[in-house]
């Protein structure tokens, strides 16, 4: 992961960058851009989309997508590996695919190189910004960690991971 500028980015220029296969995410206005994640990072994204889908779509629960670009602000700008959007707040998401407001789950599936900005700043925005319950899976250690804004900690499941889709809430920590 590299910085490319100091010149502050907005969600308007993030827009304009041509595809490129590397995912581009701007916090408090710098412009991050990391690479493809590895083939063990998709095969968990992947099977765990199906595993959410397939509880949540049946129930007409909401929405389950990723990677997928979410503005919390302006110049906060994310593309998280997963996330779900409750039925009743549809309204945050555009008919471009993009969420512009925080999903009510946001899961992050660190790789190598990013494992602090995934753990760390990307899950402290994410709470900051009212999102109700971040995961964040470590493949290497076989871990998750569930946040929720009102967390000191993260809770560490190793073996059943729960989840409500119908129940997750939104607050605001801020």
């Amino acid at each position: 992961m590299h910085r490319l500028s100091t010149i502050r980015c907005t969600y308007t220029d993030l827009l304009s960058i041509p595809e490129d296969h590397q995912r581009h995410e701007i916090v408090d206005g710098e412009l991050f851009v990391t690479p493809t994640p590895r083939v063990i990072h998709q095969y968990v994204a992947a099977n765990l989309t199906v595993l959410l889908r397939s509880f949540a779509d049946p129930l007409g629960l909401g929405l389950t997508a990723g990677p997928i670009t979410v503005r919390l602000e302006e110049e906060l700008v994310l593309e998280p590996d997963l996330v779900f959007v409750r039925q009743d707040r549809m309204s945050i998401v555009d008919p471009e695919g993009h969420v512009h407001g925080p999903p009510d789950l946001v899961v992050e599936i660190l790789s190598p190189s990013r494992k602090n900005y995934d753990r760390t700043l990307k899950r402290k925005r994410y709470l900051d910004s009212g999102v109700g319950e971040v995961w964040i899976i470590d493949i290497d250690e076989r871990l998750v960690e569930v946040w929720r804004p009102e967390s000191k900690a993260p809770e560490q499941v190793r073996e059943v991971l729960l989840w409500n889709a119908s129940t997750t809430t939104l607050s605001r920590s801020r």
